[in-house]
């Protein structure tokens, strides 16, 4: 048994999981946080030859990493149930693809990435957690909308890009009707959040008002403001 395959390691991951997700209403079943569990011992091992995160004890990552991924589900007008085309747009070490692919079994998620050895993580963690609906592609957002002309219901940005530049990023991803949508902090600058809303009304989104949302962890509440650019139908 490795060291992060303690049972105490277990416990910790999923007590911290469904203590920040369950006052939110997106705590997830015994098999889906199994799930979770299985791509985080797999990341950890991963990270010994290459970075994948910085974020490595069981608790801190089942907050940071797996609860924050599954806050998105908490915004409103995300709806978990309804069959939509999801791109993830700088995943890393799959976040927030693959919690969102294995609570979201109705999503079909791509995860992007620029970096192929995150890439390939992503695609054999998929494979190994049997995430028929999650696909990973080493691309970069722009390159990605000029190679394949996909449009989906929902492109999603987790720490990779201000508002301003994401936008005009991705905005060739997003379909009539559908939404971009920034896990932004609280600490998001006013000069930051000014730019976006310019940018959206030149690209004719529509930027809904922030979204704040507090997850509960060991270092006291997790500030995530999300960021929802919406195209009109």
């Amino acid at each position: 048994m490795s060291e992060i395959e303690k049972p105490e390691n277990r416990s910790l991951f999923r007590d911290a999981l469904m203590a920040a997700t369950a006052p939110l209403g997106v705590a997830p079943d015994s098999g889906q946080e199994e799930r979770m569990w299985a791509h985080f011992a797999r990341m950890v091992e991963a990270n010994r030859q290459f970075n994948l995160t910085r974020i490595t004890t069981p608790a801190d990552a089942a907050v940071k990493h797996y609860a924050d991924s599954l806050s998105l589900l908490a915004v409103p007008g995300i709806d978990r149930g309804r069959a939509l085309n999801v791109v993830d747009m700088g995943t890393g070490a799959g976040f927030p693809a693959v919690p969102l692919a294995i609570v979201c079994p109705a999503w079909r998620i791509t995860a992007i990435d620029g970096t192929g050895k995150k890439v390939r993580f992503v695609a054999e963690a998929a494979e190994a957690l049997g995430l028929r609906n999650l696909v990973a592609r080493h691309a970069r957002g722009d390159e990605f909308a000029r190679m394949t002309g996909a449009r989906f219901d929902l492109v999603v940005l987790r720490a990779v890009a201000k508002i301003n530049p994401g936008l005009v990023e991705v905005q060739p991803l997003v379909k009539r009707g559908g939404a971009i949508v920034f896990y932004k902090t609280t600490a998001m600058g006013a000069d930051e959040a000014a730019a976006g809303r310019k940018q959206a009304a030149f690209l004719k989104l529509n930027m809904r008002d922030p979204v704040d949302i507090d997850l509960v962890s060991a270092d006291g509440p997790l500030h995530r403001r999300f960021i929802v650019c919406e195209r009109p139908g």
